[in-house]
């Protein structure tokens, strides 16, 4: 039996991952899962992604994409305690059973938690995360049961995924010796909450880091409004992501065009963020300042122009669980606590 190195996001908006040869990326929803009376032969069923069905427990879910679409009740993982929300373990579970290569796959998993929460809560994960989790995965008509074992765990700051991508390789190594070395500042912008992290040659510093909860699904709830009091529609949070990607809203086969409230509302919200981190920071003292996340890939471009030594960095949605795989190839190569060491 293989045991895979793991870095997973398990965030308010998207659980993303990656075992260094895949990723996954799907909404952070989950629904009780019902027979489905008719699924159309036409119907492309071979996306895992779109059509995650999951038992835990012995009860059936279906999750991310498949939830929104299928599930008469079903609710983004929206607690601050990932420990005691039920919907995270079913999560957590899905996406080990997509990298689950074996009946009985290992896995060591390096993970994150929001900036304040951070203390509070990573000993509680670490213990909840650790140890073997059955899982079946139904996908396309077959069944896989699944006994999935978290030998190894390590619980880091979330924004401290991305600057572990910028500075390792994926195979642990410090490349980026400049990078390592600097002051570094890292704004992560999710669904639910902002993160904002400080590195003085990567050494957490705790007074000029914190949270808020200022992230997309602010932006998400002036749209929600916006949508009631013109269309006298009301909707979901889930049921917003397309509606906020495409920047337009469908009613009864017409299209209407959201693209330049939603540009005014993503103004409005990275102004709330650019506030908190001028009181937070004075951006002359970093070399170098990182914004990441998906709400940092959709808001980047409003906080750049305000920071001279800001960059967005690639890939911005899936940086932390890049970052979290690399620190599990370094941490648990060589086992010796210290992930810098070369």
């Amino acid at each position: 039996m293989g045991r895979k190195s793991l870095g997973i996001d398990l965030g308010y908006g998207f659980v993303k991952g990656t075992d260094g040869e895949k990723d996954c990326l799907f909404p952070s929803v989950v629904g009780l899962g019902q027979p489905l009376s008719y699924q159309s032969d036409l119907g492309d069923r071979s996306q895992v992604m779109d059509n995650l069905v999951v038992s835990v427990g012995g009860r059936r879910y279906f999750v991310g994409d498949l939830a929104r679409r299928q599930s008469e009740i079903a609710a983004r993982s929206l607690d601050p305690n990932r420990v005691q929300d039920k919907n995270v373990k079913v999560l957590l579970l899905a996406a080990l059973g997509v990298f689950a290569s074996e009946p009985r796959q290992s896995f060591n998993v390096v993970t994150g938690l929001p900036t304040n929460y951070y203390a509070s809560y990573r000993d509680g994960l670490a213990e909840a995360l650790r140890g073997a989790h059955e899982v079946t995965m139904h996908e396309a008509g077959s069944d896989r049961d699944l006994v999935v074992d978290v030998d190894k765990v390590k619980i880091v700051p979330q924004p401290f995924g991305t600057l572990f991508d910028q500075v390792l390789d994926a195979g642990g190594r410090v490349v980026d010796q400049e990078l390592s070395k600097a002051k570094v500042g890292i704004i992560d912008i999710g669904f639910k909450t902002a993160d904002f992290a400080v590195a003085d040659a990567m050494e957490f510093i705790d007074r000029l880091s914190t949270s808020t909860t200022t992230g997309m699904a602010s932006a998400y709830g002036i749209i929600a409004s916006k949508l009631r009091e013109i269309f006298a529609i009301d909707k979901e949070n889930y049921e917003l992501d397309q509606i906020v990607e495409r920047g337009e809203i469908r009613i009864a086969g017409k299209s209407y065009d959201l693209t330049e409230f939603k540009k005014e509302t993503l103004e409005w919200v990275a102004a709330k963020i650019i506030t908190v981190i001028d009181s937070l920071w004075d951006y002359r003292d970093l070399d170098k300042i990182l914004i990441t996340g998906g709400g940092g890939q959709a808001l980047g471009q409003y906080l750049v122009p305000e920071f001279p030594n800001a960059v967005i960095v690639d890939g911005a949605q899936m940086a932390n669980a890049r970052g979290f795989y690399k620190l599990s190839k370094k941490l648990f190569k060589n086992d010796n606590g210290n992930p810098f060491t070369q």
